[in-house]
């Protein structure tokens, strides 16, 4: 079945776009970047623990790299509910570690905060098209 969601596009000041898409884990609205060069969905630490106070989290022993960092130390933590439109996986793991300086940057541009970002281990198992001209997240679930 195929899901057709709303993004919004932000333009960075004439130096490319980036993509967001809302989404809820659990009973909370959370705000993720699109990011189809992410191999994970990750979640920031912070955002993480006030999304989700019950949930635990697992030191990777693998450090993760990307979204500005050399290597970072990372966990892993489980969403019960992610869900994506009127898709909902269940008990989604997904990396956990500090977007701080993700953060910084955009409040610095003056453009809201991220919650997260959402990556290609999702994107690719939904087959996922995205419709820049209509602003839109083509999601398939099968």
């Amino acid at each position: 079945m195929q899901h057709i969601l709303p993004i919004e596009i932000i333009d960075l000041q004439g130096e490319g776009m980036h993509l967001f898409l809302k989404t809820k884990a659990g009973r909370k609205t959370c705000r993720l970047l699109i990011d189809t060069g992410a191999s994970r969905t990750v979640f920031d630490a912070e955002r993480f623990s006030r999304l989700l106070p019950q949930a635990e989290l697992e030191l990777l022993q693998q450090l993760s790299t990307g979204l500005g960092s050399n290597s970072v130390q990372s966990q892993s933590g489980i969403i019960p509910r992610l869900k994506l439109g009127e898709i909902v996986l269940k008990d989604y793991v997904v990396v956990v570690l500090d977007l701080s300086h993700v953060n910084q940057s955009y409040q610095q541009l003056g453009f809201p905060e991220i919650d997260g970002v959402l990556g290609s281990d999702v994107l690719f198992k939904m087959k996922a098209e995205i419709d820049y001209g209509r602003a839109q997240l083509r999601l398939i679930q099968e």
